[in-house]
């Protein structure tokens, strides 16, 4: 399947480069989601959010790798947030979805590398966890994973 214009685009300013498939990683990648999918589920129980919201976070991005694996891009000088954008927009997340998994990414950026204040609260990371639940099907589709 051709990639979307875009991709070529962000490959043409650097922002991603165009690789050769690996081949067998977009399953593994999706499965490897839906492990950190029961993961947080599971960790919603703890009196902690933040390995919950962690967990779905990274399953996202898991997501995100498997879509840009599909096309056959990888990030090169414009790191996570223009691939997680990138992909949101193929995955057809809403405004509010979009807007919630952004501030995710620069939640995570800001517990894990600058200060664990304020924590991640519990309605953050259901919040997070909802998003992962609903688009790994979306992302085995616009993949063509069984």
């Amino acid at each position: 399947m051709p990639r979307p214009i875009e991709y070529d685009n962000l490959v043409k300013m650097r922002s991603l480069e165009a690789v050769a498939p690996t081949p067998g990683s977009v399953p593994v990648y999706l499965k490897s989601a839906k492990g950190y999918l029961a993961h947080a589920m599971q960790g919603l129980d703890l009196p902690e959010p933040g390995p919950a919201f962690t967990a779905a976070y990274e399953g996202f991005f898991l997501l995100v790798q498997s879509v840009l694996e599909f096309y056959e891009v990888r990030t090169k000088e414009a790191g996570r947030n223009l691939a997680i954008q990138r992909v949101c927009t193929d995955l057809k997340l809403s405004p509010a979805e979009f807007s919630l998994v952004t501030r995710a990414h620069d939640r995570r950026n800001a517990t894990t590398y600058r200060s664990p204040f304020p924590p991640i609260s519990k309605a953050e990371a259901t919040a997070m966890i909802g998003i992962l639940e609903k688009y790994i099907p979306v992302a085995h589709m616009l993949t063509n994973t069984p």
